[in-house]
Order: C-alpha cells, then sequence, then structure tokens
C-alpha cells in the first residue's frame, strides 16, 4: 500500500508540474501574439529542466546581446596565453562611434586595459569597447567561428559597430545588423557558462560574475521582487530602434533559470525606459518567475 501511494504521489508532483508548464506555455505565447512586433523566448528552470518557448529557433538580430560572445572569445585568448586581461590598447579618436557607453568621450590616448574594456562592454555597453575588443581577439569571423565550435550554428558577429568602411552591407548585414542570433542558442550558451562549459570553470565564472554588474535593468529585472536582495541576475541587454533583447540566468532562493527574450519589428520604437518591448520583456520575466522561482 505504501509503495502505491509513493507511486501515485510521484505521479501526481509530475503531472502537476506538466500543467504548470503548460500554463506558462499558454500564457506566455498569448502575450507573444498579442505584442506589436516579432518575439522570440525560450526559458530553462535550471532545477528540473522545464522549459517554455515562442519561435526559440528562429533568427534574430543580438544588437548589442552579441557582445557576451565575444566576452567568451576575450576569455578563451586569454586561457590560451594569447592575451592578458592586463594587456593595455590605447584609445584614439579614429575609435570612437556612436550609440551606448562612455569611451566616445574619453580623450585621445587613454590607456585601458582588456579587462576594463571588457567591464565597459558588457555592463555600459559601450561599442567602443566592443570594437577594441573585436580587433584584439582577431576580428568577427574569430567570435562567429567561437560561437560554432560550441555548436550555435545560427549565432554570429557580423560587424564591427557602426564601420560600414570594414564591413559594407550585406544582404545578412542589412537584415540582422551586428549579430545574429536565436532565443535557445543563446540560452544555450548561458546554461554552458552556468555549468562552467565556456573555455572553463574560472572563466565562466569570470564572465558571469561581470554579467551580474550590468547596468541597464528595465527589461529582465524589472519587475522581479526584491531584485539585488535576494535575487541575482547576470544578462545582456541589447537596443536598437525597433529592437530590444534581454538574455539572463536569473539565481533565487528556490531555483536559477535562464531567460532570452528576443524583439525586433517592433512598433513602438521610441527610446524611453516605458518602450512597449521593454515592458513586455519585464512582464514575461515575472510571468516566468512567477512560475518557476515562487
Amino acid at each position: 500500500m505504501k509503495i502505491l501511494s509513493y507511486a501515485v504521489l510521484v505521479l501526481e508532483m509530475a503531472f502537476a508540474g506538466t500543467l504548470r508548464a503548460q500554463s506558462l506555455q499558454d500564457s506566455v505565447a498569448a502575450m507573444a501574439r498579442n505584442f506589436k512586433g516579432d518575439v522570440g523566448i525560450y526559458a530553462l528552470n535550471l532545477a528540473d529542466g522545464d522549459t517554455v518557448s515562442y519561435n526559440a529557433d528562429k533568427q534574430f538580430p543580438t544588437a548589442s546581446v552579441v557582445k557576451i560572445f565575444v566576452l567568451g572569445k576575450l576569455y578563451q585568448e586569454v586561457n590560451e596565453g594569447r592575451l592578458s586581461m592586463k594587456d593595455e590598447v590605447v584609445l584614439h579618436d579614429s575609435d570612437k562611434v556612436p550609440g551606448s557607453g562612455i569611451l566616445l568621450f574619453m580623450h585621445d590616448g587613454l590607456k585601458l586595459t582588456l579587462g576594463d574594456l571588457a567591464w565597459l562592454m558588457i555592463n555600459m555597453s559601450d561599442n567602443v569597447a566592443a570594437n577594441l575588443l573585436t580587433d584584439e581577439v582577431g576580428g568577427v569571423g574569430k567570435v562567429t567561428a567561437f560561437a560554432k565550435s560550441l555548436g550555435l550554428s545560427h549565432t554570429a558577429e557580423l560587424a564591427r559597430i557602426f564601420d560600414k568602411r570594414v564591413y559594407p552591407d550585406s544582404a545578412e548585414r542589412k537584415i540582422f545588423g551586428i549579430g545574429v542570433s536565436t532565443p535557445r542558442e543563446t540560452a544555450s550558451y548561458l546554461s554552458m557558462l552556468y555549468k562552467g562549459e565556456v573555455v572553463n570553470k574560472k572563466s565562466s565564472k569570470a564572465i558571469i560574475d561581470l554579467m551580474k554588474y550590468q547596468f541597464y535593468d528595465t527589461s529582465i529585472p524589472r519587475f522581479l521582487p526584491t531584485y539585488r536582495d535576494t535575487i541575482e541576475i547576470a544578462h545582456k541587454t541589447g537596443a536598437l530602434n525597433s529592437t530590444r533583447n534581454d538574455c539572463a540566468i536569473i539565481y533565487t532562493s528556490r531555483t536559477n533559470y535562464i531567460l532570452c527574450v528576443y524583439t525586433t519589428h517592433n512598433a513602438d520604437q521610441r527610446w524611453i525606459t516605458d518602450n512597449s518591448a521593454e515592458l513586455f520583456i519585464a512582464k514575461v520575466s515575472r510571468l516566468v518567475y512567477d512560475k518557476f522561482a515562487k
């Protein structure tokens, strides 16, 4: 009798988990269908393997999310002895490009270490830092090859930022801009980081620790309770006029999980914190949190 009762309990728990996942899947899909733009979503509960997806295998412009792949390639170069985080790069006026970051406003001749550039590229999403690091690791082709080596066949860095002199527009770049990936592949990369499989455990941890200092927190972290008190988030955002993205590893007291949300062709192209895509990502994030972590 006890064995039978235990078996019934296990079946009930499994069924309840399936219902929770299905309910979340339906809710996320409904929200995505109602959004005025194209949406891709992939969430993975790292405790039990539950997933939620919507257009998870569709390619989207990464915008600045591509910088996490540049960072991975940088750590590979450091691990193999070709570069050091203490190596210095001199900033020149000719390196400066518009957009996010602060190096655009710094003086010609400023010396920065590769570690400085990595911090600025991820946490301030500095475009100048991203270009300088892309050059240091051997160019966009090397970053793309690094992603492919991890099995990310639909992920690539396509161009330096705002630099058509080096990378004239191609059909792919006209569609995706500086980078391309899918929600599932970006989530897979984050999962590999979580498991210590990007370069090695030490490098993976260093990358995650860096991503926890992300300055832009108006999307995935926005509606999460006690954010920064009991919840840690390692994430990277990306934004273009009609694109808003955020991809994260979320650490909570109950479980840890991954969430990647890509949006593009968005009707709302305003550069404000209440942009509808940023609010959409924040609402999806809270919905996933309520199902995975509460």
